[in-house]
């Protein structure tokens, strides 16, 4: 069966203004060096436009909604408005497709999962997807809409029973656990770092059933990654498979990007996501954060031979053309005011580094264990 890649010409030349952290090109770039590699065929890509209203308040309040909508139409809200819907407000702005970027990312995860029911394909990579703070009736985390929450909420719709959902984005994934708290159907996963905005995601919220948070310092390392998933993650959930999963999979852990302080290298994320795929084959992998142009680019082409099972092909040399694409990117930041660095641009593995499981992981996983009463 045909595994597929979601995406859309909306996110050539969107951006969120200057100076916004997503001032830049992530998803179209990931496209393109995996079609420059030769890693897919083209009716394995497929372009979606916004989701209809209808689809959007399965989760999202309407006037919620049709207040992003207007901001898209008039470039503009009322203050009052704004203000409500936390639109135009701080890290959230009105951009030319305020709405339709969104819509777009959260058509392609619905669509995703009506394909996966329809046994259509067993694996979709979503590269636009990932949005995990949106709110009900507000926009939070440069999230205007959620589309892990309207995936899970569809997959359950079309009869999925047990849903996974494995976060390991740097920042905890608020608005899905708010949302599914208790829910008998789905289980949260998250790995991010300690002490980061938006502050959720504790230990003590492993208390809940459905809840595994696994907060982690900036000493996290390939090592450490390896080990939560490999030692407790995939022992834990092979007891009862999933029927469904779905990994958000933001790539600012990577070293290099700044919205973390956290240091993996992509060999310990792209492993990470391949063992978690050994869980289900009927598999959703979105993108998320991930504020390196270069590093996020290259971490989401590779998710696509990740997902099709064919990881060694991350070993093969970067080509002239993909070395020429990133090197395009352009990215204001000051790790790049001396020039990319050689090695964002010029290779598809960072170089390997020999790591040791830290006693903090340890002492987290034991203290997790003792929470849900749970031996290996």
């Amino acid at each position: 069966m045909q595994n597929f890649l979601y995406t859309s010409d909306v996110f050539k030349g969107s951006r969120y203004g200057r100076g916004h952290p997503l001032d830049m090109d992530r998803v179209w770039p990931s496209v393109e060096l995996v079609q420059m590699m030769g890693w897919i065929e083209e009716k394995q890509i497929v372009k979606h436009g916004p989701a209809e209203i209808e689809e959007l308040i399965k989760f999202h309040d309407i006037d919620y909604v049709l207040a992003l909508k207007e901001a898209e139409d008039k470039q503009t809200l009322p203050e009052k408005i704004k203000k409500k819907y936390n639109i135009g407000i701080g890290n959230n702005p009105i951009f030319s497709e305020v709405f339709s970027r969104p819509a777009t990312a959260a058509k392609a995860s619905i669509s995703a999962i009506e394909t996966i029911a329809a046994k259509k394909a067993d694996r979709i990579l979503n590269i636009s997807g990932g949005t995990h703070h949106g709110r009900k009736s507000e926009a939070y985390g440069f999230c205007f809409l959620n589309d892990c929450v309207l995936s899970i909420l569809k997959a359950i719709e079309l009869g999925f029973q047990n849903i996974l959902y494995v976060d390991i984005d740097a920042h905890h994934c608020d608005g899905v656990q708010d949302f599914f708290l208790d829910n008998k159907k789905v289980n949260i996963v998250s790995i991010h770092e300690k002490n980061r905005w938006p502050f959720t995601g504790l230990v003590d919220d492993c208390k809940i059933k459905n809840i595994l948070n696994f907060p982690v310092s900036e000493k996290f390392n390939d090592e450490d990654i390896n080990f939560l998933i490999n030692q407790f993650i995939i022992p834990y959930f092979k007891i009862n498979c999933p029927d469904l999963l779905i990994i958000q999979a933001g790539a600012d852990m990577l070293c290099g990007d700044p919205q973390s302080r956290i240091n993996l290298s992509n060999n310990a994320y792209w492993k990470a996501i391949s063992d978690l795929l050994s869980l289900c084959n009927k598999s959703l992998i979105l993108g998320g954060g991930g504020y390196n142009p270069y590093l996020t680019a290259k971490a989401w082409a590779g998710n696509w031979v990740v997902l099709n099972e064919n990881i060694e092909l991350l070993d093969m040399d970067m080509n002239r053309e993909c070395h020429e694409l990133l090197k395009s990117l352009k990215w204001k930041n000051s790790r790049v005011k001396n020039g990319i660095p050689i090695e964002w641009i010029s290779s598809w593995r960072d170089k390997k580094e020999n790591y040791e499981i830290s006693d903090e992981i340890i002492s987290l996983v034991n203290e997790i264990k003792e929470i849900k009463k749970y031996e290996i």
